[in-house]
């Protein structure tokens, strides 16, 4: 019983696809013309009917649909006859008959002549409609006018096939290459996303190593107490108290580390720190997309303006995009501190050797003692006053990291800025990063 429930929803879901294209097809085939007599019609039916066939029945080895097609269409047909001309019963189906064997004729030779059809080439596709379109279109010419087509009349019937066949592979050639695009986009999309895991990961991981550098500190200065308390002649449990403490530090130094190489060991089994290089262009092009999301879950009423102006790859693609996004982010929320909404300007050149970042935006500016504590780690200015949540403050340290060890230099300016629509005040930082540590194509 429960191998027959776990099969019938699949049964069902192909008889539904099955009386789907039954029914398409019946229906389209009501728009027509004539040729040679009023029982032969040449509608756009034959061309949905294989389009179908191959996009909602690929499964199918069997010319059921045909079979279910051509008594729908025999049904509605005279139906129509005998509502609309008043034929009887009979009459009105055994004028209809020659028409509905068109559709079994056409899907058995399609079964024949294509075992596959989800991996049936174009190439072969074309031609396999023709020949099915042009055998059923002799066979239903035949029955109905009770002898085989001239000559005339059978290259009209194989021209009229071939355009059929044609536009039906067609129609399947550009949802083909419109499922491509649709993967193409996902793809960039999921590369996207991964591109900034991994830089928020790197980010991050400037802090864990950071901390652990502090935690060796600790370590080292409780096993100097331990060693002072022995040379102070001092109780045994009191120098076994400091001892364990150097201990129990030690071993949080080792999972802090442990922690450190299995995040670089997935940042580095993503595939995306195998030494690839970006484009600054393609960089920038990430950015904006990624702030427009990010801006708009925020729902921050601030406009992003961007210039790449000179394009190189660069290995390091991971930091300029953590340093951008840390400052881009800075700013739009400066800016909703403020009076609400505003303009942030990213600018990129190249001069004398140096790669030149600016983000300007024209919000309230930096205060005289927040710029002393700018790059402070744990300093922050941000809270939120419906959680009561106050900002880790690390997000400008971790620039100022990221600049230094790429060799540069980052300065903060607050006050009118050079760039449009900023004139009054706000904040700038300046970058400066050597070329030489950063490039790896022609500029």
């Amino acid at each position: 019983m429960e191998g027959k429930k776990r099969r019938f929803p699949w049964r069902a879901a192909r008889w539904e696809r099955m009386l789907l294209t039954a029914v398409a097809t019946v229906l389209s085939g009501e728009v027509f013309f004539n040729l040679g007599n009023d029982n032969f019609r040449i509608s756009g039916a034959v061309v949905l009917f294989p389009v179908l066939l191959l996009t909602l029945l690929q499964d199918s080895r069997t010319p059921l649909t045909g079979v279910l097609t051509g008594v729908c269409l025999l049904l509605v047909r005279s139906a129509i006859d005998i509502v609309g001309g008043g034929e009887v019963w009979t009459q009105a189906i055994l004028l209809n008959c020659p028409a509905a064997i068109f559709y079994p004729c056409y899907e058995g030779l399609l079964c024949l002549l294509v075992r596959d059809r989800y991996q049936a080439p174009l190439s072969q596709l074309w031609w396999t409609f023709w020949l099915c379109d042009g055998v059923s279109n002799i066979v239903n010419f035949s029955l109905d006018n009770g002898g085989l087509p001239n000559v005339d009349v059978l290259a009209w019937l194989m021209v009229i096939g071939l355009a059929r066949a044609l536009l039906a592979s067609l129609v399947l050639w550009g949802m083909k290459r419109y499922r491509r695009l649709l993967l193409a986009e996902e793809h960039e999309r999921r590369y996207q996303r991964l591109f900034l895991m991994t830089a928020n990961l790197k980010n991050e991981l400037y802090f864990l190593k950071k901390d652990a550098e502090n935690i060796e500190g600790i370590m080292a200065r409780a096993y100097r107490l331990y060693e002072r308390l022995g040379e102070l002649d001092c109780p045994e449990e009191v120098r076994q108290l400091a001892l364990s403490i150097a201990r129990d530090v030690h071993e949080v130094k080792k999972d802090n580390l442990s922690i450190v190489r299995g995040i670089e060991g997935e940042v580095a089994g993503t595939g995306t720190d195998q030494g690839e290089q970006m484009w600054m262009s393609d960089l920038f092009l990430i950015l904006q997309d990624t702030m427009r999301h990010i801006l708009g879950e925020k729902k921050a009423d601030v406009d992003l303006l961007c210039r790449c102006e000179s394009d190189f790859a660069t290995g390091e693609h991971y930091r300029i995009m953590s340093i951008l996004k840390n400052l881009v982010i800075n700013a739009a929320e400066a800016i909703q501190s403020g009076k609400g909404t505003g303009v942030i300007w990213v600018d990129e050149r190249v001069e004398e050797g140096q790669l030149l970042l600016t983000v300007q935006d024209n919000g309230p500016g930096i205060s005289p003692r927040a710029m002393r504590n700018l790059f402070q780690v744990g300093y922050s200015t941000k809270f939120d006053p419906k959680t009561g949540n106050i900002s880790r403050g690390i997000g400008l340290p971790a620039v100022e990291f990221m600049v230094q060890e790429l060799g540069g230099s980052i300065q903060v300016t607050s006050g009118a800025g050079e760039f449009p629509k900023t004139p009054g005040g706000g904040a700038r930082f300046e970058i400066k990063i050597p070329m030489n540590r950063l490039e790896k194509g022609e500029v």
